[in-house]
Parts: C-alpha cells; structure tokens; sequence
C-alpha cells in the first residue's frame, strides 16, 4: 500500500465562524427552543426525559424509562457499593484520596461517606433560559450569599466605557440603582449562544392575548435595548434594559404598563382576578417560578457566535501511480491450476494477466487495454504510520495511468 506525504501547502487549519439562530418562545409555565415539540417515544414522554425548551446535555437516556429491574450494580457484599439499577445511564464516582465529588453533592454529604463507597448522580443534564424578577423590596444580598443580580454588579458596571446606563448604580445621567429599582433578569446558558450573542440580534417581543402588545431591539448593536413598539405609542424608543454579550444577561428595568390589560405575573392564579399590567421586568415572567401568566407570552430571539476549528487537507493520487490493487478480481480469472505448492514453498503463476475492463462501443470486440483502479478510501495516518481517520467516497472514484486526482478531506476539530 503506498504511502504520501503531505506537502506543506496540501494541509491547513482555518476558523469557520458561524452565527446560529436562537428563538425561544414562553408560555404558561413552558419554554420552547426553535419552535421544537415535545415527542413521545416508545418507552419515555418526553422522549429526551425533559422539555424542548431544554438542551439535553450528552443525549444521554433518550427514550428510556426509569423503573426498577431488580438488579444491583456492584458486589453484593459491599452494600455501600451497590446501586439499584433503574435501567437508566448514570454518572458515578468513588471516593478516594483525590477527594473528587458531584458538585451537587454537599459538603456534610460527601464527609459522610467512606473512602472506597460509590457516589452516583443521574442523567440528564440539562440547560435551559431561567428568569428571575426583583421587586423594589426584594434583598439582593443576604448574610450567607449574595443574589446573581447582585453578583453582576462589577460586570454591569465594567462595560460604562459603552454607555452610561452599563451601570449598577446611580452614576452620572442615571439617576437609578439596581439595588432600589424592579428589575428583570434573563439568564441564557452559553451552551446555546456558543462564544457570545450576536449583536444587533436581541429581539424581545411581548404579546397579551395572542396579540402583540410591545418590542424592543438592540437596535444600535451596543447592548442597550430600545423600545421599537407599544401598542398604546406612547413610550417608543424608550430605554427597557441592556444586555450582557459575552455573559448571556439581559437586564430589564422598565417598569411602566405596557397595556391597560391585566394577568398573574407575581402571583398564582387563584379565586381572585389578576391586577398586574404587563411591565417590561415581567417579561418571560411565567418560567420564573410559581406563576403562569396564562394570558401573557413571549418571544425572545437572537444569534449566537460559534467559531469552529477546521483543518482542510489536499490528497493527491499523482499521474500513473495507484494502478495496482491486490483485489483478486483486478486479475484476469483462470480456471486452470497455475500455482505449484509444496511443504516448502509456494510458486504462483505469472501468466495471469491484469482483467481489461475498459467498455467498447460494441457488443463482442473489446477496447484497448488501460489499467484502471477504482479509489474508494482515502487513510489518513500520523508521523508513526498509526490510521487516525478515514475518509470514504459515496462512488467510487475510476483511476487511469493518465489521470491525477485531489481529495479535499475536511475536519472539524
């Protein structure tokens, strides 16, 4: 089998940046990522055993269903190592000296346990956009920890260099604090975005009822989110809020009504009537916690930014070269015994003859004799001759003595 080197122009490595899409639509209780369903399968509803507003990290579990098989993993003998096995994948690890545990597991929880025992944690994981609303009263700091609102305020505040509303405090033109004001806080997971948001792609609309009630875009691509419509036309162009690229925040602190229509966005639904005016801190309000706001929806979209690693190569299979196989049908077939064999040694025929399959234009004549190959496989091997990659025709590709050919085999890496 021949061997070739690559040149040094035949190999390179460039970026490929890609900016995603990213739509996710929010109602009653529910989020859902680029209008993606919720599907059943044979054994799970949901088939990934959690919502489309969620990424499944892994794609772990998918259509598996958790119940007891009467089984146990690991040595009876040592209870302490033995875990129930439900028929679902799980992540487990030992404790040892290397005190490496779930990061979910607390402190007490792991101290409580022997050197030698099984610790053991379940999949999915998931991401999915959160929401959280702070009210005038709401702490943002208490004795033992402080809130994500709170934990953003030296971010917020190192993007001023922008504008003067990047801040957390009251501070120059902004007579407002974080710290005294509602405020609405969108979280997105980077897993959906990738290296950080587009900008000029955040796009928040808010509809009550079916119908569009207020938007507002990063119109000026510097994070600072504009009000573009109102049904009422009375605050367009207002100031609701900023977001946070690189950091997938988006920060909302209009607290006007946007329409003279009311719903549950602080409280659940109970016996009493809703009295809350939709705000711009309410948006995606119903997938912050208890509440619903069953009449209220809304559509948050916006790109991300991924850059993508790719390495391009240039195979050559050179003129008059790789017209040799050691297929048994590139030989012509002989129905005669040819070889002569022995306890000692082997001697085979030299009279067989390369198999001419080269068409002719008629029925009964054959063409010319010209050796031909057929590429079907392209190996790729590192400096030790070790195979690391394969790259596979979807036709096999015909090979003459007088013809040269270049494969482009493509790689992300």
């Amino acid at each position: 089998m021949p061997y070739y080197k690559f040149k040094s122009n035949d190999v390179y490595v460039n970026t490929l940046k890609t900016n995603p899409s990213l739509k996710f639509v929010v109602y009653s209780g529910s989020s859902f990522y680029n209008n993606t369903p919720n599907i059943s399968g044979a054994f799970a509803d949901p088939i990934r055993l959690t919502d489309s507003g969620h990424i499944s990290l892994y794609e772990l579990n998918i259509d598996r269903q958790s119940a007891n098989t009467g089984r146990t993993i690991g040595p009876s003998s040592l209870p302490d190592q033995t875990i129930n096995d439900n028929g679902l994948i799980y992540s487990w690890v030992v404790k040892n000296s290397s005190r490496i545990g779930f990061r979910t597991t607390s402190k007490a929880a792991f101290s409580s346990n022997n050197f030698g025992d099984v610790m053991s944690s379940s999949y999915p994981y998931t991401s999915s956009i959160s929401k959280e609303y702070y009210s005038t009263t709401t702490p943002r700091s208490a004795s033992s920890n402080v809130s994500h609102l709170l934990a953003l305020k030296n971010t917020i505040n190192y993007y001023r260099y922008k504008d003067p509303n990047f801040t957390y405090g009251a501070y120059g033109p902004v007579l407002r604090s974080l710290d005294s004001v509602e405020v609405g806080l969108i979280s997105v997971p980077s897993i959906f975005y990738g290296s950080t948001i587009q900008k000029g792609t955040v796009d928040l609309s808010y509809y009550i009822t079916g119908t569009l009630c207020a938007r507002a875009k990063d119109s000026n691509q510097d994070g600072l989110l504009y009000e573009t419509y109102n049904t009422n036309g009375t605050e367009t162009g207002s100031l609701i809020g900023f977001a946070l690229y690189d950091e997938g925040f988006i920060v909302l602190t209009a607290s006007y009504n946007l329409s003279d229509r009311v719903d549950y966005y602080t409280t659940a639904v109970t016996g009493d009537s809703a009295t809350e005016n939709p705000k711009w801190v309410y948006f995606a309000q119903s997938i912050s916690g208890a509440v619903t706001a069953p009449s209220s929806s809304f559509v948050l979209a916006m790109s991300g930014t991924n850059k993508i690693q790719t390495m391009t190569m240039f195979a050559t299979a050179p003129k008059g070269e790789l017209n040799q196989s050691s297929n048994p049908t590139f030989a012509q077939y002989i129905t005669a015994s040819t070889a002569v064999t022995s306890s000692k040694r082997y001697i085979q025929s030299t009279q067989r003859l390369v198999k001419n399959i080269v068409s002719s234009s008629y029925h009964h004549p054959t063409a010319s004799f010209e050796k031909t190959t057929y590429i079907s496989k392209v190996g790729i091997y590192d400096k030790d001759r070790n195979l690391i990659g394969i790259a596979k025709m979807s036709t096999p590709v015909r090979k003459t003595a007088e013809r040269d050919f270049t494969f482009k085999i493509k790689l992300d890496l």
